[in-house]
């Protein structure tokens, strides 16, 4: 493989950029807020430290060894690993997918904030109800044309990165990464402004240790660490190929896992004070749609006390949630384009605005009036479902391969002081990772097949049909990339001279 970041510093930047996304800004200061703040970031701390930098670390190192994505990876570990690895990358293409519809909801919500603050009217639900026209059902009877709009300009800007390359990725986490930390850091000092902000924080970081034998409060928080740092969805490896050779990969998965941490903590810190700031502190929701278009827009209507400063500061909040939906996608989109490049020997600049465009007309159900109900059923089981089976096979892969069991050495190679232990890898990949995982995630797969809440119809055209797609992708790939069988006609016998 070719394509190299120039320095350690490039695949830092990349990588935080896919792991700070939606999920550190809308979905992490949610589950602190139902789960007692302090107690769920002390389980989600040392589900960061016990399971997820060695997932990272694994993963990165693996890539780095086969300069390959996911499926040259999973290949190298067992006989047939390359079909999971093709999974993974079939996961984050559809994450991608769901990525777009949100950037494109962001970024019509911003576009509207102004207005709405200009009027007085409450922004509050405004979105689904005037803008979506979301009914709930999942039905499609209509079709917003300024999400359309917005939706297809994400895509444009998605495939222009994703066509430059790794340095395309690392040039482009400058804006996306520090844009929206930056507007992260001004909307906390707004809060922390005000009079009840010591309450606020208190919420925030005060334990509530009666909420421990909760099963939701550990399997959310360990759901939050994988999804979060982007791991067992083939983004890690098609990254760590792109690696230069001598660099430290266990110093830079601390400072991508304690950056994506660092932000989720800003990103609590500014929704805490600010809804407790203006009064809403009750209307706080674990989902992040609903806080994003919900509990903010009425948030920051009151902000301030001139309508046009608060439309203006809306406007740059929603830009930098877009940013962060954006790098995420694409960081999907190039786990997916990776292997498929090396595979099929295809060329990036060609192959990019392909994949592009297929992926993109599939999100253009987020512009619907069921993109509501697809969102909530399609994150459900690709970005929860399926990253749990994902995760437990790829642990038991690198825990039962010498080529996993290898892997603290290529950690290692070039760390002279702080060093992966090789103990609490294997602890962590071998055993602790994956037990946790089956033990803690089967109640959740009872409620799945007891029923969930959603019409079967809707349950299987934005839910299982995309699993099924997922788990079938790796024999799609390897059916796709056997050498056809050429048939020759046989020649004419040459024509008979006459004596």
């Amino acid at each position: 493989m070719a394509e190299k970041f120039k320095s350690k510093g490039g695949f830092i930047l990349a990588s935080v950029g896919a792991a700070v996304g939606l999920g550190n800004a809308l979905r992490f200061p949610g589950l602190c807020a139902k789960y007692g703040g302090g107690t769920f970031l002390f389980i989600y701390i040392c589900a960061l430290l016990l399971l997820g930098i060695p997932l990272l670390n694994a993963e990165a190192a693996l890539g780095r060894r086969v300069r390959g994505g996911a499926p040259k990876c999973m290949g190298s570990l067992f006989a047939g690993g390359e079909k999971l690895g093709w999974a993974q990358c079939a996961n984050s293409l559809i994450t991608a997918i769901i990525y777009a519809g949100l950037a494109g909801w962001l970024l019509a919500e911003g576009v509207e904030i102004v207005p709405l603050c200009l009027s007085g009217e409450n922004p509050s639900n405004y979105f689904f109800s005037s803008v979506l026209h979301a009914g709930g059902d999942g039905v499609i009877w209509g079709i917003s044309p300024l999400v359309c709009v917005a939706i297809a300009a994400v895509w444009v800007f998605m495939c222009l990165c994703l066509r430059g390359g790794a340095g395309a990725l690392s040039s482009a986490a400058k804006f996306t990464v520090f844009v929206p930390v930056a507007l992260l850091c001004l909307i906390s000092c707004r809060g922390l402004a005000y009079s009840n902000s010591g309450e606020a924080l208190a919420a925030l970081f005060l334990p509530d240790f009666s909420l421990l034998g909760s099963p939701e409060l550990w399997i959310n928080a360990l759901g939050q660490v994988f999804f979060s740092l982007s791991l067992a969805v083939g983004i890690m490896p098609a990254y760590g190929a792109y690696l230069p050779e001598r660099c430290n990969i266990y110093s830079a998965s601390l400072v991508i896992a304690f950056a994506d941490a660092a932000v989720s903590v800003l990103a609590s810190v500014a929704l805490f004070t600010t809804v407790y700031g203006c009064g809403l502190q009750n209307s706080i929701s674990t989902s992040g749609i609903i806080t994003a278009f919900s509990v903010y827009p009425a948030a920051i209507a009151g902000l301030f006390k001139n309508p046009a400063v608060c439309g203006v500061a809306g406007l740059l909040f929603y830009f930098s949630l877009t940013l962060m939906a954006v790098q995420s996608g694409v960081s999907m989109l190039e786990a997916a384009l990776s292997p498929l490049l090396q595979k099929f020997t295809l060329k990036r600049k060609k192959a990019a605005p392909v994949l592009c465009a297929a992926a993109g007309a599939l999100s253009f159900v987020f512009a619907t009036t069921a993109a509501d109900v697809a969102v909530e059923i399609s994150d459900r089981f690709i970005n929860f479902y399926n990253v749990i089976i994902l995760c437990v096979a790829e642990c038991l892969a690198l825990g039962i391969s010498k080529e996993g069991r290898g892997l603290p050495a290529e950690i290692n190679a070039y760390s002279r002081r702080l060093k992966m232990p090789p103990m609490l890898y294997n602890f962590s990949i071998r055993f602790l990772c994956p037990a946790v995982l089956v033990l803690l995630a089967v109640p959740e797969f009872a409620k799945l097949f007891a029923g969930l809440p959603y019409p079967p119809w809707a349950q299987f055209c934005f839910g299982w049909a995309g699993s099924f797609f997922v788990f079938f992708a790796g024999f799609a790939a390897e059916l796709a990339a056997k050498p056809r069988t050429v048939f020759k006609k046989r020649p004419k016998p040459p024509a008979e001279t006459p004596l």
